[in-house]
């Protein structure tokens, strides 16, 4: 894959140490690919790491700081909205990539039928956002955590928003479009610690989260 084609991005919400390691294995595979560092109103010492990860690679890496913590899928929108290139690959803080290839594996899959909109890690939600198992009310849905896909078809879709499964509106509307959501099979290229910023600060979703919680416990 064209790397010019693609903008790597990644989301830092007071988790430095883990955005560290996830730039630095970024890097040591594809040091040319360009970066998108989105700094998210943290209130420790990251946006000083997070100048200093755009400094040590300044031809390459872009760092956008907010002021506030706008949640991880408006932030996700916010990078989408923001960049150029035709492909966005997103990385979450608590990923280790192992080794070289995952965006050629990921931009192989998407690139086979120009109605695939986004590869990853697919598994299936409720409407809720819970996982489920294939079937009646199941919806697909790619887990962020390390996805490639397409910016044109991400405009003519509800924005990520502020959720637990901040794609999952998205992704129904985009299966009910005829886009594609495509499985690929990563675990041998990336080490994901899985909930590595909302097992520290959790998911800070306020009531609405909470609410959705108990609805679904109660299968409504």
């Amino acid at each position: 894959m064209s790397t010019p084609s693609v903008t790597a991005v990644l989301i830092n919400f007071q988790t430095p140490d883990l955005t560290r390691r996830a730039v630095s294995s970024l890097r040591r595979w594809y040091p040319e690919v360009p970066l998108l560092l989105i700094e998210n109103g943290s209130e420790d010492e990251s946006p000083s790491l997070l100048r200093a990860l755009a400094e040590a690679s300044r031809t390459t890496t872009t760092l956008l700081c907010n002021p506030r913590n706008i949640h991880h899928g408006p932030a996700m929108d916010q990078a989408l909205r923001r960049l150029t290139t035709e492909e966005v690959f997103f990385l979450d803080s608590d990923c280790t990539l192992l080794r070289g290839g995952i965006l050629e594996r990921l931009g192989e899959a998407l690139h086979r039928h120009d109605l695939n909109y986004a590869a990853g890690k697919r598994i299936f939600m409720n409407s809720r956002g819970f996982d489920v198992s294939p079937g009646p009310g199941a919806h697909p849905y790619i887990r962020p955590f390390c996805m490639l896909m397409r910016r044109r078809h991400y405009f003519m879709l509800p924005p990520f928003e502020r959720h637990g499964a901040p794609c999952l509106t998205n992704m129904i509307a985009a299966a009910s479009s005829g886009l594609h959501l495509i499985d690929v099979h990563l675990d041998d290229l990336v080490q994901h610690e899985g909930r590595g910023t909302a097992g520290r600060f959790g998911y800070r979703l306020g009531w609405r989260g909470k609410l959705n919680h108990v609805l679904n416990r109660l299968g409504l």
